[in-house]
């Protein structure tokens, strides 16, 4: 496989930690969605259910943007485990 830029690098490994993190994320809010459903209006777990459920999404909000990021460089699709990416972006560039 030839070796990939500094920069597309950067972007593979943001392209794959947003991946991975709106994996947690889809849990997180189904979870506190499920949790609200079930609760009822005056239990006073429903304040911090709607202040998770908030926080977030706006960390989903944040993932798309590194995702939209990633696509309008053109970076290629990678196919490597999480750590080999961050691994390569740290190495110096080859010249």
């Amino acid at each position: 496989m030839e070796r990939l830029t500094h920069a597309d690098r950067a972007c593979a490994v943001a392209a794959a930690a947003a991946h991975d993190l709106n994996d947690e994320l889809t849990i997180i809010l189904n979870t506190t969605s499920f949790s609200l459903e079930t609760l009822e209006p005056g239990h006073p777990a429903r304040p911090l259910l709607l202040d998770l459920q908030r926080a977030a999404q706006r960390c989903v909000w944040k993932a798309s943007g590194l995702l939209n990021y990633s696509a309008r460089r053109g970076s290629p699709p990678v196919n490597a485990p999480m750590e080999r990416l961050i691994l390569e972006s740290t190495e110096p560039a080859l010249r």
